[in-house]
């Protein structure tokens, strides 16, 4: 009979021991998953039934009875999802929507992805916590659905939702210039060969694949290599010993400044502009000198040198103001000098904006700098390209600047079928002051986006006493906060001669039916009229009782007793 090893009953337990923890491990992550699975699987469901809402939301105006529908259907499914869970927390990419590195929700059609609102505003991610109010979501949805038609430049959808303070929405927001740029600078010498160690994964080194690095021949001590290559001084960091001197510094930058503007770039403007000092009286010279120079100008653009063709021009316009020249010489400077204004010009330099603009931001506004009136329009095609609110701001501040004296080439893009487009030339409009604006914005009073009337009626407010009988047609408007703006800047510029109208409409059979706040702005545009005669009507309609409708007419006496109140005071 053999006799045992005395090893193998112990290395046999040990096996079973570790097969037991394995397949508990094993069970464990197995349970994990199916649990993710599971909330993912409610997350899915959660976010048809908040899309379906939010599309519902963005096609109906606020009051439609549709809408009730889906309000109360989104409050419910939150409220079954928060019975089994604490919070719903989405991730935001470009086009997708992610929970926990899984894919719930992919558009790629930036004008309807909902994934891509958020994304362009900078928001990374939105939690929504157990105890959400309905209220706060209402809010979220209305203020998501105004994100399309948002002016950049004075508000943005990060704005809105910290202006609204959410007890339980929250949202984490990052730095689009400063994404992904997280870099570790090492502190010490430990630091650094700590780091300087390659790792295939995250995960901590196996002792075989330890031992296997060891066994390479060709591998080099870190150490020792940095130890020798730096040489750091006694009691001296790493960091202190990497630090440049004044004079690395000073020889670094000069090396950069010669990079950006190489010496030939001085060469080749200074020989054109000499060149173009000696022409004789030849035309064809001139012409093929403005060409050449077009051409060059051309080229930076299209290289994304734009710096370079600032300094070209520059020298130019210097030399405009310095020199004493020629008709002929003048004439061609201010050619050259137009032609960096034109429509391929500016598609370059939009291209330049819309792909890396930040970089280029101080030569693009230098640039902007030498625009001319031909410039405008090739400018407003970009407006309309661009999504850049800071961008926008400057082309917008560039045409009213432009367009101080002549209006017209803005005129055509007031029929743009873009209406946030119109909405921005609107804007500019206003900007300039030109009272021909008047007349070319009659056309828009009945246009059909919401926005743009808006927009219409805050540039008429500019306009005081000129622009009367256009806001007057804005009382007739489809939208009730239209009409109640419209009744108060009536009031405001018009006064006594605002009276008519206002009451027309005031003593119109189904006025006391409107809303509450548009009937309020009324009867306090009756009272900011400051005309007496309205007074006796006033007092008629505080008195009178109606036995049908009784609240909405209670809205009416209410309304203008507060009105004479305020003639009274």
């Amino acid at each position: 009979m053999d006799t045992p090893r005395p090893h193998e009953p112990v290395r046999a337990e040990h096996e079973i021991e570790g097969n037991r923890v394995r397949s508990l491990e094993d069970k464990v992550d197995l349970f994990e998953e199916k649990a993710i699975e599971e909330k993912v699987k409610s997350t899915k469901a959660l976010i048809q039934t908040f899309l379906q809402t939010l599309k519902a939301f963005r096609l109906y105006e606020a009051d439609h009875p549709i809408l009730s529908k889906f309000s109360e259907r989104v409050r419910n499914d939150f409220n079954q999802y928060f019975d089994e869970f604490d919070s719903f927390s989405l991730q935001i990419g470009e086009h997708r929507l992610y929970y926990r590195g899984k894919v719930v929700y992919e558009n790629q059609d930036i004008k309807e992805s909902l994934a891509f609102v958020f994304y362009k505003d900078g928001i990374r991610e939105l939690q929504f916590l157990k105890g959400l109010e309905f209220k706060e979501m209402m809010d979220f949805l209305n203020i998501v659905r105004k994100s399309d038609f948002l002016n950049r430049m004075e508000d943005d959808l990060v704005t809105l939702l910290w202006e609204k303070e959410f007890s339980h929405i929250t949202f984490i927001t990052v730095d689009e210039f400063l994404e992904g740029s997280g870099i570790y600078v090492p502190a010490t010498e430990e630091d650094l060969i700590k780091r300087s160690e390659y790792k295939g994964s995250w995960d901590e080194p196996t002792q075989e694949k330890v031992e296997q690095r060891q066994d390479q021949s060709s591998q080099v001590p870190v150490a020792e290599g940095l130890e020798q290559a730096i040489n750091p001084a006694p009691g001296q960091s790493l960091a202190q010993a990497c630090q440049l001197t004044p004079e690395e510094k000073e020889t670094i930058h000069r090396e950069a400044q010669q990079e950006q503007q190489p010496e030939y770039i001085y060469v080749l403007i200074d020989n054109l502009i000499e060149i173009l000092l000696h022409l004789g009286e030849d035309v064809d010279a001139y012409e093929n000198m403005i060409s050449y120079f077009d051409r060059v100008i051309e080229y930076l653009l299209e290289q994304k040198e734009v710096g370079k063709a600032v300094t070209l021009l520059k020298s130019l316009n210097d030399m405009m103001e310095s020199m004493v020249l020629k008709d002929k010489q003048i004439f061609a400077i201010r050619r050259i000098l137009e032609k960096s204004s034109s429509s391929k010009h500016i598609e370059l330099l939009g291209k330049v904006i819309k792909g890396n603009g930040e970089v280029h931001s101080e030569s693009i506004l230098q640039y902007f700098q030498f625009f001319t009136k031909q410039a405008v329009e090739p400018l407003c095609v970009l407006l309309g390209e661009i999504e850049s609110g800071k961008w926008r701001k400057v082309i917008c501040d560039s045409v009213a600047e432009l367009s101080q004296e002549d209006i017209q080439p803005l005129v055509r893009f007031l029929s743009d079928p873009n209406p946030f487009l119109v909405c921005l030339i609107l804007y500019i409009l206003g900007r300039t002051g030109d009272p021909a604006a008047l007349k070319v914005l009659e056309s828009l009073v009945t246009h059909a986006n919401r926005k743009v009337r808006e927009e219409t009626l805050q540039v008429l407010n500019k306009y005081g006493e000129k622009s009367k009988a256009l806001i007057q047609k804005f009382l007739n408007d489809s939208e009730p906060k239209i009409r109640a703006k419209a009744a108060l800047l009536l009031a405001r510029h018009a006064k006594a001669e605002a009276v008519k109208p206002l009451m027309e409409l005031i003593l119109s059979e189904d006025f006391y039916k409107r809303h509450y706040e548009e009937k309020i702005s009324f009867f306090r545009a009756l009272s900011e009229t400051g005309s007496k005669e309205v007074i006796p009507i006033l007092k008629k309609i505080a008195r009178k009782r109606k036995w049908f409708q009784k609240a909405k007419w209670n809205e009416m006496r209410q309304c203008a007793a507060n009105a004479l109140k305020m003639i009274e005071a």
